[in-house]
Formats: C-alpha cells, structure tokens, sequence
C-alpha cells in the first residue's frame, strides 16, 4: 500500500458491496445492518475500536489504527468487494487539496488516470471533473495521463457535496454477509477440497459447523491436527457469527462397512457420515449439509454414486465444487490460507499415507440404490450412527 503521511493522513476506510445492492430496500436494509454489525465484531474481536457508518451504496469504517492492520481485518469480511483508505475533503476543498497533495499521491510513479464516480445534483458530469481534476493533477506533478494502463489511478467518489479520494483498491471476498443465510454441518476432512467447499459457502452468508470424521490409523492424530489447523484458518473468515466443530469415531463403522461393501465401500462410507451429519445438523438447528464432493472428480463421485448417496440424507446436500477443476480448487485454497495446511502429511505409525485406508482397489463409479440397501441391512445401521453421535466431541474451544 503506497503511504502518504503515515497513517494520519487517511480519514478511514471506504468499503464497498455488490451483491447486497441488487437485494429488494428491506432485505437490503436488514443485510447492510448484518455487514456492519459483522465489521464492527471483526475488529472488537482483535481489541480494537471503530465506527462504521453507511452512506448511499458505501460503507465507512472509521478507524483510528494501524491502516495496514485494519485493511487487513476488513478484507475478510464477507459481503464487501473491496475497500480502500480513503482520504476526506468537501467538494468546494477538492481542486486545492489536488493542488497540494497530488504529488504525494503519485509518488513514484510515471503516468495517472483520474476516475470519478458521482452521486447527487451537481452542474458538471463525471467527466467533466475528471477533465478538470486531471489537468490540475498534471501541472502539480508533471506526469503523464494514461488512461488505458495507468501506474496509479486516483478515485474520487463524490455524493453531494462530499469527495472521498483513495488511490488503492483492496479486494475483499463480495458475497452476501455471514449469518444472513441458515447454518449449515460441513463435513471437513482437511485436504484441500473440503475446506475449499466450506469457505464458498460462508461466503454465501452461512454460518458454518464443521464435522471431522475420525479414523485413527496410527495413534499420533495426524489427520485430526491437519483437520484442527485448517479449522483455524477457517475460523479467520468467520467473523460476525460463532464458528463451531465437532469430531466423532468413524472408523468403527467404516470396518463394520468393509467386511460387506467391497467395492461399495466408498459410497456405503459416505452415507454414513450424511446420517451423522444430518443428526448433528438436529443439534446446531442447521438446514443443510456441505461436503466437498466434485462431479466425476474421483472415481467414488460419479453422478450414479452422488445419487445413492443422496438418499441417505434427510437434508439438501451443498456442493459448492461440484462444476469446479480441481486447479480452480488449488487457487482458492492458496488464497484463502488453507493449502499448505491441507497438504500436510497424514502419517500411520512412521509412515506418510495418501488416501483413506479403507479405500478399495477399483470402487464402484455406478452405485445401484437396491444393492446398497442389501449391504445395509447386513450391518445395524443405526446402531453404527448412534454410536458415532455417543463419540461426539466438541473441538470448538480448540479453534
């Protein structure tokens, strides 16, 4: 971020929505009060004060901060676009600010465009204050205009009689503001899909349980540490509602499932974790479950077997990676922080493994509802799910 005057010379930070703007004048008011109530929560959360204020499609947070530190906390904040320090002054004040302070603004730079954005009555358009700014801004600065590539671009938004001037654009998540939507259980193994899943569907506005089936395969806890680190980094994106997590036995059921699914045991599997899923979603109130699954991705998510799997659950199932490459799901965990943690080793005893351990050698890619129905009534199904909701453990004060 270029500083001009150190932190001081900033008024604040102007933020910007997209989505919210679209919604009917009661929902939007209902989802414009959510983000600033979220906004303010992001930084009492880090022990810091502000002010927010909404003005015409902006929201102004007022913080009297580390600027950096603050654009940090509100670039996580779902429901914004992007934010940007800004800098205050009154319309009749804006030539002579340029005057003065253009040069500071394009420190280090060749070239500069001028972009103005205008709300109200006033007697010239936007591009006749960009004509005029622009002309003052280069006898200042003795720079170059470019307005196809420019090395810096000064904004100006001007609503009535107020300018606010930013020179720097931070991209912030957009979607619609968490808690506007109802909570959903997640079911996160920690590789790099899942937790991927659970992040879009936040941005959604929906708060999230996140549910860990657990298999030791060498008593060290690998795969519930790495679950345990992507969780916290989750949690960073969660701010304005109560992020929880749960984690439960699973692999006493996966060996009851071996011993009759063979090459059935991957679909068998994950119905499973839907009924537990679905029995946690009755304890947190949530109306829907999230898994990771992405179409024909593996060999276990064909269409057939996300049909059969379907069935077993009682709640919508949300893919939010369902039409994604798994490239498309690398670059999202990259940016959201997840990936390094997600690919952490996940050891037996002395050794890495890759995959799960009750993986057949060839699953099925084209499940039959009848036949997974007869594997089922080999085993006591619901005795299998009330065991693992009897091993539930709250992980919540972990994260």
């Amino acid at each position: 971020m270029n500083r001009i005057n150190g932190d001081s010379f900033w008024s604040g930070i102007l933020a910007a929505y997209s989505e919210i703007a679209l919604k009917s004048d009661r929902v939007r008011v209902k989802f414009v009060s959510k983000l600033k109530s979220n906004i303010i929560e992001a930084f009492k959360s880090r022990g810091l004060h502000t002010r927010v204020r909404h003005r015409w499609s902006r929201i102004l947070i007022d913080c009297n901060n580390d600027i950096d530190l603050s654009c940090r906390i509100a670039s996580r904040i779902f429901g914004l676009k992007y934010i940007a320090p800004y800098r205050y002054v009154d319309l009749e004040e804006l030539e002579s600010f340029m005057k003065t302070y253009s040069p500071r603004l394009l420190k280090g730079v060749e070239s500069f465009a001028i972009r103005v954005r205008r709300t109200g009555t006033h007697s010239f358009t936007s591009k006749d204050l960009e004509r005029r700014v622009g002309s003052i801004v280069k006898a200042s600065s003795n720079l170059r205009v470019d307005l196809d590539n420019p090395d810096r671009t000064i904004y100006i938004e001007v609503h009535d009689n107020e300018c606010y001037i930013y020179t720097n654009r931070i991209e912030a998540p957009g979607g619609l503001p968490l808690g506007t939507s109802s909570r959903v259980v997640s079911l996160v193994s920690g590789g790099i899909d899942s937790p991927v899943a659970t992040w879009l569907i936040m941005k959604r506005g929906c708060p999230v349980t996140m549910l860990f089936a657990h298999s030791p395969v060498g008593g060290d806890e690998s795969d519930l540490k790495r679950f345990l680190a992507v969780a916290r980094i989750l949690r960073e994106w969660h701010i304005g509602e109560e992020i929880r997590a749960y984690s439960y036995i699973h692999s006493k059921a996966l060996k009851e499932i071996c011993k009759v699914a063979d090459s059935y045991t991957c679909v068998l599997c994950r119905r499973m974790m839907y009924r537990v899923a679905c029995r946690v979603a009755e304890i947190e109130g949530a109306k829907a479950i999230v898994t990771g699954e992405n179409l024909a991705q593996v060999a276990s998510q064909t269409l057939d077997n996300l049909y059969v799997v379907d069935e077993a659950s009682n709640l919508p199932v949300l893919r939010p990676l369902i039409g994604l490459e798994k490239e498309d799901s690398v670059n999202i965990a990259r940016m959201i922080g997840t990936y390094e943690a997600s690919i952490t080793a996940v050891s037996s005893g002395c050794r890495s493994i890759k995959g799960c351990w009750a993986r057949p050698r060839k699953p099925t890619t084209r499940a039959i509802l009848d036949r997974v129905r007869e594997m089922e009534s080999m085993i006591d199904v619901d005795k299998l799910v009330d065991e693992a909701i009897s091993s539930l453990k709250d992980l919540s004060n972990l994260l």
